[in-house]
């Protein structure tokens, strides 16, 4: 199988590989605080081993890893708090404190969708029929919004690791580096995992939602989620190029 990262192909190899699969991979990164034991950019490091995982199994191409993109945000004092900043339901913790220093990737939703506009141009002119985006919370949702602007104005179908899974338990990303996420990256990469940056009381796991990511990750549960999102995924894509192409 041919290499499938964008930065890795030359001009005439992107060519053959959107004619091969005409699928394009954006991993919707960011450089948001996924607690002391996660990785900064850990969203877009678990879509990105994803997607290398299903464009070897059908094709395609895997885009570089956005690192910026938009969140709820909320002004107070002088100071602006975005994103984990806040404590929401379900978060381990009550807290509004800004995050570790250099976890900054905010961006206004409009400009951000302007952005993606500008990609979605890019890769319809080279003949891509498909684009799968996935990682940031928020970067979803206002991603799969343009689904019908897609459609429409570029000829794309849009999809994400959602699309086409049905079993809510192996949802991908369905928490913020709780056990869902963090037995993601268990799986994927392992070494930037550190529980050891957890301290004792646990006042250090803010930014999480969901199950606890201590005491209920698994690598054996990353590889659960991956592989289940990696035989959905795919099957998904080879059905809608086979609907495309009897268009």
């Amino acid at each position: 199988m041919k290499k499938v990262l964008y930065e890795e192909l030359l001009p005439e190899e992107l060519v053959q590989r959107v004619q091969e699969m005409p699928v394009a991979y954006l991993p919707l990164g960011t450089l948001e605080w996924h607690g002391p034991h996660m990785p900064l950019g850990a969203d877009g490091i678990q879509s990105k081993e994803l997607f290398v995982r299903v464009a070897e199994k059908v094709g395609g191409v895997v885009l570089p890893m956005l690192f910026m993109g938009p969140d709820r945000i909320f002004h107070d004092g002088g100071k602006a708090f975005y994103g984990m900043d806040i404590n929401t339901e379900g978060a381990l913790h009550t807290y509004c404190v800004q995050q570790l220093k250099g976890s900054a990737y905010w961006m206004e939703k409009e400009l951000f969708q302007e952005y993606l506009r500008s990609i979605f141009a890019q890769l319809s002119r080279v003949g891509i029929r498909i684009v799968v985006g996935h990682g940031h919370g928020p970067s979803i949702n206002a991603f799969t919004e343009m689904e019908e602007e897609a459609k429409e104005k570029y000829g794309l179908r849009i999809l994400t690791a959602w699309t086409f899974a049905k079993d809510e338990r192996l949802k991908y990303q369905s928490d913020h580096a709780g056990a869902n996420e963090t037995s993601i990256v268990m799986a994927v990469r392992p070494e930037l995992v550190d529980f050891g940056q957890v301290k004792d009381d646990e006042s250090n796991l803010i930014g999480i939602a969901g199950r606890h990511p201590v005491k209920e990750s698994s690598e054996a549960f990353g590889n659960e989620l991956l592989e289940y999102t990696i035989k959905t995924l795919a099957a998904g894509i080879e059905e809608e190029y086979k609907a495309i192409k009897e268009r």
